[in-house]
């Protein structure tokens, strides 16, 4: 990881201190963020461990989870693994938005429209973005069929500029300081000097690139989705990226493509349902 120069040691202390029950129910949440992102199976020494908790702490912490579904112990290897029951809490939470049923037509039409993999993704409160929705347009015989993974690298992903851009310089390069800078190939930007330059870029041009950044031979733009909320801040709520192999789409071609993209962006805006649960970007 480059230019990370803030030990976790350091930015844990920034933390504020809590106890108690407080503090179960901050550990319970890290566990199922560490289950969800790392491997499938764990063992209570793992959890105890990656937690930094004795194995006491980490047997209750466990057993709770499994006591309310979240988590599942199988009784001949005594290996925990996540249960279905915090996805399905997510998939209810975007049914309940109608987010995925509004912005499907219009992300479809995009992705017909430029014939490449459409994507959106939606900005979590925890400085991250996730994929949620992808359509994959019905002209090109040659399909991107990326690393499908549900969260991105911000720094080289076209789609993590794009919110970047959205914040102040300041408070971006603090969320790439907490979120980790990677050299994902050899034209990955990680300098705090390149970074911002591209950020700036993406601001002013109200879209984001990344050319074989995040993947060799893939290309990639990508738009944020503003909403001003009841208190009269915008706040951005998602991204749209459209990718393409590099073999079909050099940056200025991706760039033709930001008309079109930055036309399903404003749609899927005024669309959007309202909430304070994103970090405001600007009044």
């Amino acid at each position: 990881m480059a230019n990370d120069t803030q030990s976790p040691k350091k930015r844990a202390a920034k933390a504020p201190t809590v106890t108690g029950g407080v503090l179960s129910v901050r550990r319970s949440l890290q566990l199922l963020k560490l289950m969800c992102e790392g491997q499938a199976y764990w063992s209570l020494a793992d959890l105890s461990r990656h937690l930094g908790v004795n194995k006491a702490i980490a047997r209750r912490l466990v057993d709770e989870l499994c006591a309310a579904g979240f988590v599942y112990r199988d009784d001949l290897s005594g290996h925990y693994v996540m249960t279905y029951k915090l996805s399905n809490l997510g998939l209810r939470k975007l049914a309940q938005t109608r987010v995925l049923d509004q912005t499907s037509g219009t992300l479809r039409e995009l992705a017909n429209e430029t014939g490449e993999l459409v994507r959106l993704g939606v900005v979590e409160f925890d400085q991250r973005v996730t994929w949620v929705l992808a359509f994959v347009g019905a002209r090109r015989t040659l399909h991107i069929d990326p690393n499908y993974q549900l969260s991105l690298q911000l720094n080289t992903h076209a789609a993590g500029k794009a919110w970047l851009s959205t914040l102040s310089p300041a408070r971006a390069w603090e969320v790439l300081q907490a979120t980790g800078i990677e050299q994902c190939t050899p034209h990955s930007k990680t300098t705090r000097q390149a970074i911002e330059a591209d950020l700036a870029q993406a601001r002013e041009r109200g879209f984001a690139l990344s050319y074989e950044e995040n993947e060799l031979h893939v290309g990639a733009i990508a738009a944020p989705i503003t909403v001003r909320q009841p208190s009269g801040l915008v706040a951005c709520v998602g991204v749209v990226s459209v990718a393409a192999p590099t073999s079909r789409m050099s940056p200025s071609d991706l760039v033709q493509l930001a008309p079109s993209l930055l036309g399903a962006v404003a749609r899927l805006s005024d669309m959007w349902p309202i909430g304070e649960l994103n970090q405001p970007t600007r009044p």
